[in-house]
C-alpha cells in the first residue's frame, strides 16, 4: 500500500442511512472500513440521516441527490460532482451500481480521473429474470458503463465470469470484492442470549433453534418461507421434535402468518428484531431455502461469520466462496427437499466451527484493504 492516501469519491443515488437492510449495511461498512486506508467521500441522497445509524460514520457524506427524475437525468448534478473532484482532490470516481454511470463517465472525462464501477448485481440479468421488457436496454447500458470503467468490482466470482463473457470485459479489470462482515474473528457468544430467548419462548435450553431472516416485500423471501412451511417443516418433523424454526423480518403476508400459527409453535414468526444478536447468539442453524433472486445472500454471510451453520439450496448459495466456508455450508440441489432435510440433521450433529480462512476473505477490513491495493496498482500504471 502506498504512503499517499487515495481519495475516493463514490456516487450512491438512493437513501442508505439509517442502514437496516443488507445492501444498506454493505454501503455503511464498506465506506467506514475503506476510510482506514483511503479518504472516502460519498455523494448520496438528501434523505440520508447521518445520526440515525447505530454505527459511527467515518466517511464524508455530501447529501445531494433528490428523490425525483433529476437524479437520473444526471447532468443536473454534474457541476457539484466536478466541484467536489477539484476541491477535494479526488483520485478515483466510483459508481455504486451502473445507474449513475453516465454522470460518472462525464465527470471522469471532464475531471480527468479514472472511473470505477462497484456492481452489487448484474442488473440487466436480474431484471431479465423478473421478466421486465426493458432488460435489454439496461444490458447495453450496463455493458457500456463497465467497459468505460478502469476497474469493475463484483461481489461474486459468478458475476465476474458472467460479465467477462457477456459484456466482453478484460479479465484484468474485473475484481471480486465480496460483501463483507463486520467481524475479524469468530465471536465469543454470551449464553445469556439463548437463555433469555428460550425463557421467552418457554422452551428447553437444549432446543435446536433454526431461523430464516429476510425482508418480505421481496418475493423470493416469501417463497423461501413457503418452502420452509410446506416442504422443510413437514419432513423435518418426521425425524425430530427438538427444534423451533424462527422466521425473522417484517412484512410477512397474513396467509403465511396464519399457516405459521397452524404449526402450534413449531414455527414462530418473530417479525422485526431490533437486536439481531438475540438471534445470532442463540441460533444453531440458518435455513436458506431460496429458489429465486439474484446476487449473494448477505444473511448467509452474516450467519457464517457468527459461527452458525447454513443449510442452503444451490440458488441460496450463489456467490458464496465455498472454500472459505469449509464444513459450515451444506448445499442441496434446488427443490430436493428430502436432501435438504438430511443436511439439516447432518449439520446439527456436526461439531465443525468456522475457520480463520472465512474472516481473511470476508472481513470488511480485508475486503477494503484489497480494494485499495488494486487502486494503488492502477495509480502506478
Amino acid at each position: 500500500m502506498s504512503q499517499k492516501r487515495i481519495r475516493l469519491l463514490t456516487l450512491i443515488s438512493y437513501k442508505f442511512l439509517p442502514a437496516k437492510l443488507g445492501g444498506h449495511l454493505a454501503h455503511l461498512y464498506f465506506h467506514n472500513y475503506i476510510s482506514e486506508y483511503a479518504d472516502s467521500i460519498v455523494i448520496g441522497h438528501k434523505a440520508n440521516e447521518r445520526n440515525a445509524s447505530e454505527e459511527k460514520i467515518k466517511f464524508s457524506l455530501l447529501k445531494v441527490f433528490k428523490n425525483n427524475i433529476l437524479t437520473y437525468s444526471q447532468l443536473y448534478y454534474l457541476p457539484k460532482i466536478l466541484n467536489t473532484i477539484k476541491e477535494d482532490k479526488i483520485d478515483f470516481i466510483m459508481c455504486s451500481h451502473p445507474y449513475l454511470g453516465l454522470l460518472g463517465y462525464i465527470a471522469s472525462r471532464m475531471g480527468k480521473k479514472p472511473l470505477l464501477t462497484y456492481s452489487h448485481n448484474i442488473e440487466a440479468d436480474r431484471f431479465k429474470s423478473l421478466n421486465k421488457w426493458w432488460w435489454k436496454i439496461l444490458f447495453y447500458y450496463e455493458k457500456w458503463v463497465m467497459n468505460s470503467s478502469q476497474l469493475v468490482f463484483f461481489v461474486t466470482n459468478e458475476d465476474r465470469i458472467w460479465a467477462i463473457k457477456n459484456y466482453a470485459l478484460s479479465d484484468d479489470k474485473c475484481i471480486v470484492s465480496p460483501f463483507g462482515i463486520n467481524l475479524i474473528e469468530k465471536p465469543i457468544k454470551d449464553t445469556k442470549y439463548k437463555e433469555a430467548l428460550c425463557h421467552r419462548l418457554n422452551i428447553d435450553l437444549h432446543t435446536k433453534l433454526l431461523y430464516f431472516a429476510g425482508s418480505y416485500n421481496y418475493h423470493p423471501n416469501d417463497e423461501a418461507v413457503e418452502n420452509i412451511l410446506f416442504e422443510i417443516y413437514p419432513r423435518l418433523s418426521k425425524y425430530r421434535n427438538d427444534f423451533k424454526i424462527l422466521i425473522i423480518g417484517k412484512g410477512l403476508n397474513e396467509v403465511l402468518v396464519k399457516k405459521i400459527n397452524e404449526t402450534k409453535g413449531a414455527v414462530i414468526y418473530f417479525g422485526f428484531v431490533e437486536n439481531i444478536n438475540d438471534i445470532l447468539y442463540s441460533a444453531d442453524l440458518m435455513l436458506n431455502p431460496m429458489l429465486s433472486g439474484g446476487g449473494i445472500k448477505t444473511k448467509a454471510v452474516e450467519a457464517l461469520g457468527n459461527n452458525i451453520k447454513v443449510v442452503s439450496t444451490e440458488n441460496g448459495s450463489f456467490g458464496l466462496d465455498v472454500e472459505s466456508c469449509q464444513g459450515m455450508l451444506w448445499i442441496s440441489k434446488d427443490d430436493n427437499w428430502s436432501h435438504f432435510v438430511e443436511n439439516i440433521n447432518l449439520a446439527l450433529n456436526s461439531e465443525t466451527e468456522i475457520s480463520g480462512k472465512f474472516y481473511f476473505y470476508y472481513s470488511w477490513k480485508n475486503v477494503t484493504r484489497r480494494i485499495v491495493d488494486e487502486l494503488d496498482r492502477v495509480s502506478l500504471i
